[in-house]
């Protein structure tokens, strides 16, 4: 088969996947919403893309992603999901959350993401361990919508329950198209 076919081949298996996958949430809705279609996620060895619904037309998020209170609120849901699991509440590392943030800077301005490859050299110093979680979504995303879907990928749940974790810092950024860049780093100090 010539590359071009198997490249052809591979693509239209993936869109069928992907198309495979979709389903319109049929239930009924007490108000006045547009139906949801339930978006698949990716999962490759090492990452997880999630996919979230759009906000309904004239929507607009409550809470600016980047501000101090949608990181509380990622904080106090990254806490309820440990809490959820017997396990200890993290202290937020403002140096931890300067190191998050700035990361969710950089992936907005790339507008792609990935992991930060310094991560272990730009956390304070005195760290046992480290992990880091990062993902995208779009503006309108909660924060618990951000900690389900990092829950919901077997690799991010690891590092958001992993009980040796003593200390957590969370940022968020929005890029120009919309989309929503998000990171946690946790530490063991």
């Amino acid at each position: 088969m010539t590359r071009a076919l198997q490249h052809l081949r591979r693509g239209l298996i993936l869109a069928a996947a992907a198309s495979a996958t979709l389903a319109l949430n049929a239930a009924p809705q007490a108000s006045a919403q547009a139906p949801q279609i339930q978006l698949p996620q990716i999962h490759l060895p090492g990452l997880t893309i999630g996919f979230a619904n759009p906000a309904p037309a004239g929507t607009a998020p409550t809470i600016d992603p980047a501000s101090a209170e949608y990181r509380a609120q990622l904080e106090g849901a990254t806490n309820a999901a440990r809490a959820a699991h017997g396990l200890a509440p993290l202290a937020v590392n403002g140096g931890l959350t300067a190191v998050a943030t700035n990361w969710s800077g950089t992936q907005a301005a790339q507008n792609r993401m990935f992991h930060n490859p310094d991560v272990g050299a730009q956390i304070p110093a005195g760290w046992g361990h480290y992990g880091e979680n990062v993902l995208q979504n779009y503006a309108h995303a909660t924060p618990q919508q951000l900690v389900d879907q990092w829950m919901a990928s077997p690799g991010h749940r690891v590092n958001l329950l992993n009980p040796g974790h003593t200390s957590m810092g969370v940022g968020a950024a929005v890029a120009a198209d919309g989309k929503l860049y998000a990171t946690q780093v946790f530490a063991r100090y």
